[in-house]
Formats: structure tokens, C-alpha cells, sequence
């Protein structure tokens, strides 16, 4: 027990040195300079430019890498149509995101484009831009709470958490004979209808075999609370066979975690635990070419950005986004459909899997990011 205290001290140190927003990234050739202070907010507000087209996003946080990737591909779309572009943070905060979004509007952007906090609670913002004639793109957390945007841009979450689940059971087959074995399941905030989502369709999926002990326990998204819910489920639970985390940010803490306990083994040792996340940023990519995590289901932050500006010019252009068939080469899922849903037009990305089989693949969005971009860990 004292050696787990003073490898949880040396964890909090590290998690410290992650400076950007609680994540250390190296931003190259001025990425991400669009990003906004409050006092850069005051000055932008105070403009004399009144006819400026500017883009306005408005993101949760940048202490994950897959939100500044997502707003990286904003500001480049944004940029090759000719408009200024300006984002604020949130840092998860949903009052603080309500008054930025106030503020943005204020301004009257050509369009505004948002990651909600609250899902429930984004109806009011969405009223005083529809107010303003200013069309809204919502990007990777649909609204639940009422209203439609011009455009949303998301990724299957149910489906995804049922994904990971798919995996950890075919892994449970492949040791065992059959679907038997003890899971942590790390979840998410579920206040955020995307988390919420992953954790149902991962334990629904479970829920089918009466013989997986599932360990459901919420962390948040929160690095340090996953570090604690793997430290604690490895003391009371020595045969743990599977861990899993609805995003690789946090799921630093699992991976840390399992180095304090001596259990962090590659997939080739009989005494590797099961490990499977989602979103597929790089930091996955390379824990499954080191063969630490065996699959992530990924999202296309790039997919999201790039895609929600195209299609606010659509409706900037044409009062309206084209429902149907979506297809575009450059990604690796290739094709989706925009459908009409209650909160709008929506394009649902397909999930897919991450695996030593296709880590290498240059379409995928962590790829595209690290090595085209340069934006990487420090």
C-alpha cells in the first residue's frame, strides 16, 4: 500500500507536467492560434471591423487532444473559405459556455459552431441564435434537450460502446472458451449525452452474458479518478480480465494504473489484461503497436470539424442542408447519411475499429493529426 501512495504522488506529478489544459501538446507552426483568452474575447469584441465574417467555436475543453483536433479542422475549413475565425473554451463549465456563446452572438458571426456541455440545457443559445438569423452546427454531442440545429455532426455512441463491448467479449471467448471473465467499465460524465450513450450500449451489450462480472464505476472522464477506480478494482479484484474507457485522455490513468500494479502486459502474455477505448487518438495508436491496447473504436474529430463548416456554408448558400447519402474518400469510413432527426439534419459517423490490422492506415484522423499536422504530445 505505501508504494501504491507513492506512485499516485508521482502520477499527480505527471498529470502536472500535461500543461496544456491538462494535456501536454506540441503545437507546431502556430496551430490553433485562433484560440482565444478572455482578454484577446474583450478585444475581438471591441473590433471596429463590424462586417468582419468570422466563424465562432465553441468548445468544451482543449485538455483533450481529440477537442483540439476537432477544432484545429474547424479553424482550417474555416480559413480556406475566406472567414476570420475565433473559438473559446469552456473548460467544461456549462455556465461559463452559455455566457461565451452569449457573447458570440452578440457579435453576430456568419455561423457558430459548438461541442455542448450540457446537451439538456443548450435550448436557450440555440433560440438566440436562430433569433439572429445565425445558423448552428453542433459537433460530436447531439442537443437532447429541444430545438434543431442547421447541422449536427456526431458519432454513434450506443453503437460504439456496443462495439468495445463486442471486442472484450470475442477476447473473453478467446481465453476462456466461452464469454466469462470479470470487466471494469471506467464511464464517463453523464451529463454529456455522447458518455452517457457509450456507457449504455457497452453494459447492454454485457448484459447478454450472465457470466461477465461487469464493474460499472463512474470516473468522470477524469484522469486521476481512472488511475484510482483501476488502482482499487486490481486490489479487490486480482483476475481482472478486461478494462475499458470511453476516451484515451482519461484512460491515461487506466494505463498508469496497470504500470503501478505490475499488471501492464503486452497482448502476447498470458497475464495481459484486456484493454479497449474509444476515439482513437495517437496516443492509441501507439499503445496498440506496443500491444498494451488491443482495439479503439474511433470518432473523426477531423471529420467533424471539416464536415460541419461544409455543410454551414450549405445552408448559408442554400437556406438548407441536402439530406441523403454523404461520401468523401479521404476519410477511412468513406460514406454516412444525413438523416432528419429531431434535432436537425444530422450525419452520423460510423464507428470503426483500431487494431494492429489497420493501425497504420494514413486516413485515419490521429494519423492525419500527428504526423500531417504536426500536433503531438510533449
Amino acid at each position: 500500500m505505501p508504494n501504491e501512495a507513492i506512485n499516485r504522488r508521482e502520477f499527480l506529478k505527471k498529470c502536472a507536467k500535461w500543461t496544456f489544459a491538462g494535456l501536454g501538446i506540441s503545437l507546431g507552426g502556430g496551430l490553433l492560434s485562433s484560440w482565444t483568452s478572455r482578454d484577446a474575447i474583450d478585444d475581438f469584441m471591441k473590433t471596429s471591423q463590424a462586417d468582419l465574417d468570422f466563424l465562432a467555436f465553441s468548445n468544451k475543453s482543449l485538455g483533450y487532444y481529440f477537442y483540439i483536433i476537432q477544432q484545429e479542422a474547424a479553424n482550417r475549413a474555416a480559413l480556406a473559405r475566406g472567414w476570420e475565425f475565433q473559438a473559446l473554451v469552456a473548460d467544461f463549465d456549462a455556465g461559463k459556455q452559455s455566457r461565451q456563446l452569449a457573447e458570440f452572438i452578440e457579435r453576430k458571426p456568419v455561423a457558430l459552431i459548438a461541442d455542448p456541455i450540457d446537451s439538456e440545457g443548450f435550448t436557450l443559445a440555440l433560440e438566440s441564435a436562430s433569433l439572429h438569423s445565425i445558423p448552428v452546427g453542433i459537433i460530436d454531442t447531439p442537443l437532447t434537450g429541444g430545438g434543431e440545429a442547421a447541422i449536427t455532426i456526431a458519432f454513434d455512441n450506443y453503437k460504439g460502446g456496443e462495439m468495445a463491448a463486442g471486442i472484450i467479449v470475442d477476447l473473453l471467448v478467446q481465453k476462456y472458451g466461452k464469454p466469462r471473465g470479470t470487466v471494469l467499465n471506467c464511464y464517463g460524465q453523464l451529463s454529456s449525452s455522447a458518455w452517457r450513450l457509450r456507457k449504455e450500449g457497452f453494459e447492454a451489450y454485457l448484459d447478454r452474458y450472465p457470466d461477465i462480472r461487469l464493474l460499472s464505476v463512474p470516473t468522470e472522464g477524469d484522469i486521476m479518478k481512472m488511475y484510482d477506480a483501476t488502482i482499487e478494482a486490481l486490489t479487490q479484484m486480482p483476475q481482472l480480465d478486461a478494462i475499458h474507457a470511453p476516451s484515451e485522455t482519461p484512460a491515461r490513468g487506466v494505463y498508469e494504473a496497470l504500470k503501478t500494479k505490475n499488471k501492464l502486459y503486452p497482448a502476447d502474455s498470458a497475464e495481459h489484461i484486456f484493454f479497449v477505448t474509444i476515439d482513437g487518438e495517437p496516443i492509441a495508436l501507439q499503445w496498440i503497436k506496443e500491444g498494451y491496447l488491443d482495439a479503439s473504436i474511433s470518432q473523426d474529430p477531423i471529420a467533424y470539424g471539416e464536415i460541419c463548416v461544409e455543410m454551414l456554408e450549405k445552408q448559408i448558400q442554400a437556406g438548407q442542408v441536402p439530406l441523403g447519402s454523404y461520401t468523401n474518400n479521404r476519410y477511412y469510413w468513406k460514406e454516412a447519411e444525413i438523416v432528419s432527426l429531431a434535432c436537425g439534419p444530422s450525419l452520423i459517423l460510423p464507428p470503426y475499429c483500431l487494431d494492429r490490422s489497420n493501425v497504420d492506415d494514413k486516413r485515419h484522423w490521429a494519423n492525419i493529426a500527428f504526423n500531417d499536422w504536426g500536433i503531438t504530445y510533449q
